[in-house]
């Protein structure tokens, strides 16, 4: 076979330039660099919708800025928009700058998931709006703004009190497909979006890593664009290798400044290699230092401290190198074993039972049951004990070579707990998935695709007798904190309850319906089981260790619950928690933040 040969060039090509791609192929002069201060101040003013999206990682130090500024006075009336806030929201109420949220759940989260008292005092004084919808749907409604619809099918939060609060609400049309009549809530543009990325080049393209939550649709969704700030600036010829991580692209950025630990307190996970930068998790003293806020003069303090700092180096040294140098590590695989150095693990002592150790058992037991009969492959789990349940439970099923996967609604699939940190958005959760995506994906593709081979396990602030549950209102009508994907995911799939036998917990119909009752087979009390059958709830196993008796076991539920509960024709007898369970959950939770 003859070579190919190739003709000489008769002249030089000169648009050879135009193909290069190297780091001088760039011109500086597109740099898009900026300080942050001078970023919030060009782009965002009062009265400005902002979205503070639920991120793997979250540019908490954009809106500390954004922060700031309301304090100082340049900004006011602002809306605040993410599917989950958490104890920032009382510096935001604290801030003057903010009259509105809308949101699918804000509250403390660490160490447990409590109202914020900060919030709740603003909302009942009328000097804060919070708009409230599921997750799915705030998700569904900037997806939709990115695409340039001007609605979205709503149909999750059918048969619920959701959305609730000053919004547009949901509308019916009538399907002119097959002339059902369908919910559609509006599309949703905030004006700016705050986003932080590990790495990103001066341009303004930006590089995330999974899970992704609520994911990125705001970047297209934002009418001005968007704020970005990264933990490491490099140049557009370096940022190709991570090309297939790139989620904001610069054609929507409206600057990028370099912020180092830019999502402190939050975690930002780097599951790969990128010179130069590096990952950390999350700062559990900061966010317990926040949950610690109970009034606004104590946010106040805490903004001058943290808030108030003239520069970021100003910030990271009021951290110190010891501190940041845990959070760093954190991102290290196997990092849980650096907690373990320092705990000396007990054996568990079966008469030493908490509620919430017997409630996380109760829970991973009912769990085991319903999963090995119905063949369940997949398990959501909630937060709180009900995540310890979800964690419990699926050790119970290997046990018996069924296995199952536990997602968290995030999008992290297949993960397996990891000891020393109940947290469900544990991070260092992450090495161990099988699959990591988006809240959008699980929630809107994966359980409405498989819903009988997917199960959840759920808490509830308060439950009626048709199995319906309320997280959004007190007793008295105050926001407490809101259903977040519990609407979503007890609307699609096969659902266990785990909630105290406590008469305030229990009443006979719900105030506000923040998921409906319609899937939910078990509420899995710390006095027994209730299983739905022909519509009602019967007591079908209760604790030999909590009365000898299933007569006994009838008479505390029915004082606990207000219900005129009967007992199953099969009801037996649970065996006490047993050493193993508790061992298992004490390991993970060893200073008691869930399991008291």
């Amino acid at each position: 076979m003859q070579p190919i040969t190739f003709p000489d060039v008769g002249r030089p090509l000169r648009a050879a330039d135009g193909f290069r791609y190297d780091a001088t192929a760039t011109a500086p002069a597109r740099s898009q660099v900026r300080s942050l201060e001078q970023l919030v101040e060009q782009a965002v003013q009062s009265g400005d919708a902002i979205h503070f999206p639920w991120l793997s990682t979250r540019a908490y130090g954009a809106l500390f800025e954004v922060i700031r500024q309301a304090r100082s006075g340049r900004l006011c009336g602002l809306t605040v928009i993410s599917a989950s806030l958490r104890a920032e929201v009382g510096l935001l109420v604290a801030s003057g700058g903010v009259d509105k949220l809308v949101t699918s759940f804000a509250a403390t989260t660490y160490p447990s998931v409590r109202p914020n008292s900060i919030l709740a005092q603003a909302v009942k004084d009328g000097t804060l709006v919070v708009e409230e919808w599921s997750i799915l749907a705030l998700i569904q409604r900037v997806l939709a703004g990115a695409l340039g619809w001007p609605f979205v099918p709503a149909g999750t939060m059918d048969d619920t009190d959701l959305p609730a609060g000053a919004g547009p609400g949901v509308r019916s049309l009538v399907d002119p497909f097959d002339g059902s009549e369908r919910s559609v809530m509006p599309a949703l543009r905030p004006d700016v979006s705050l986003i932080h990325c590990p790495v990103a080049d001066w341009e303004g393209n930006g590089v995330l890593f999974p899970p992704f939550a609520e994911d990125v649709h705001t970047v297209y969704a934002a009418r001005r664009g968007v704020i970005l700030t990264a933990d490491h600036i490099v140049s557009p010829a370096d940022l190709r290798r991570w090309a297939g991580n790139v989620r904001v692209p610069a054609a929507r950025v409206l600057g990028v400044a370099h912020v180092p630990l830019g999502a402190h307190p939050s975690a930002s996970p780097v599951p790969v290699r990128v010179e130069g930068a590096s990952g950390y998790g999350e700062d559990y003293e900061f966010l317990a230092e926040l949950g610690r806020l109970r009034t606004v003069e104590d946010a106040e303090s805490f903004s001058r401290k943290w808030i108030d700092v003239s520069t970021r180096q100003g910030y990271l040294s009021q951290l110190g190198r010891e501190r940041i140098e845990h959070l760093v590590a954190m991102d290290l695989d196997e990092s849980w074993r650096i907690d373990e150095i320092d705990t000396e693990p007990d054996s568990a002592d079966v008469g030493e039972v908490t509620l919430e150790e017997r409630l996380a058992v109760s829970g991973a037991r009912a769990m085991e049951k319903v999963a090995r009969a119905s063949g369940t492959r997949t398990v959501v789990a909630g937060a709180g004990l009900s995540h310890l349940a979800a964690a419990l439970g699926r050790t119970l099923l290997l046990e018996n070579q069924h296995v199952v996967d536990l997602v968290f609604e995030s999008g992290v699939l297949g993960y397996v707990p990891r000891p020393h940190d109940a947290t469900l958005s544990n991070t260092r959760n992450l090495p161990t998935a099988r699959h990591l995506s988006s809240t959008l994906e699980v929630l809107g593709m994966l359980l409405p695709s498989t819903p009988d081979t997917t199960i959840a396990v759920l808490s509830a602030g308060v439950i009626d007798s048709q199995g319906n549950a309320n997280s959004n209102r007190s007793p008295s009508g105050h926001f407490l904190v809101g259903g977040g994907g519990s609407t979503d995911i007890a609307a699609r799939v096969t659902t266990i309850a785990v909630v105290a036998a406590d008469p305030r917990k229990f009443v006979e119909t719900a105030k506000f319906i923040s998921y409906c009752g319609t899937n939910l087979e078990v509420i899995a009390t710390d006095i027994g089981h209730l299983r739905r059958q022909d519509g009602v709830y019967v007591l079908s196993a209760w604790f030999a260790d909590v009365s000898e008796s299933a007569d006994g076991a009838l008479a505390q539920i029915r004082s606990a619950t207000g219900w005129d509960v009967q007992l199953a024709p099969d009801v037996h007898p649970l065996d006490a928690p047993s050493a193993t369970e508790l061992e298992y959950l004490r390991a993970i939770d060893p200073d008691g933040n869930l399991l008291g």
